[in-house]
């Protein structure tokens, strides 16, 4: 899982580097987000994780992944409680998000009876019990063209989650 991690944000970092090489331009420039930097952005870094020999899946809403440990439990069904542990980077690497702050780094919920980005639910759907994987997220399947809070708009985001339990009821949340 670190090896993905470096690649992917190696892979930005020399994308990043190239284009501030390409412009020539030694002023600083402020970032601007849209659909087609996203894009461009996006379809690099998953060239560069299928060349450095990861097997990158796509769900059917279109979020892509790297199955990192597929577990041996069962899926997540309608109404379950579940405890995942997980850790929210940009593509650059910068961490916006993780249970690693909670008290044993586990948030226990019930999926449908949480407001997620759609990315992030079908993400967890797509993992078994003690499964584990990094999935990238475009924008428009998280926060798309409005950003929120501190994510920008047009924001591909990546998450390392792991399903570490599925409970019986709503007690052990």
């Amino acid at each position: 899982m670190k090896q993905l991690k470096k690649n992917l944000r190696n892979g930005l970092l020399a994308i990043g580097l190239l284009a501030m090489v390409a412009c020539g331009n030694d002023d600083v420039e402020e970032v601007t987000y849209s659909p087609e930097t996203e894009a461009a952005e996006l379809k690099s870094l998953i060239e560069n994780l299928t060349t450095e020999g990861y097997d990158v899946d796509t769900t059917s809403v279109g979020v892509y992944y790297v199955m990192t440990a597929e577990g041996d439990g069962e899926y997540v069904q309608p109404g379950d409680s579940i405890g995942i542990a997980y850790t929210g980077y940009y593509t650059n690497g910068y961490v916006f998000d993780s249970t690693s702050s909670m008290d044993d780094g586990i948030w226990r919920y019930v999926p449908t009876n949480t407001s997620l980005i759609e990315g992030f639910s079908d993400a967890v759907n797509h993992l078994r019990e003690g499964g584990k994987g990094t999935f990238i997220i475009p924008s428009s399947l998280a926060y798309g063209s409005t950003g929120y809070y501190s994510i920008p708009p047009y924001t591909t985001l990546v998450f390392d989650i792991e399903l570490v339990a599925i409970y019986p009821d709503e007690s052990t949340l």
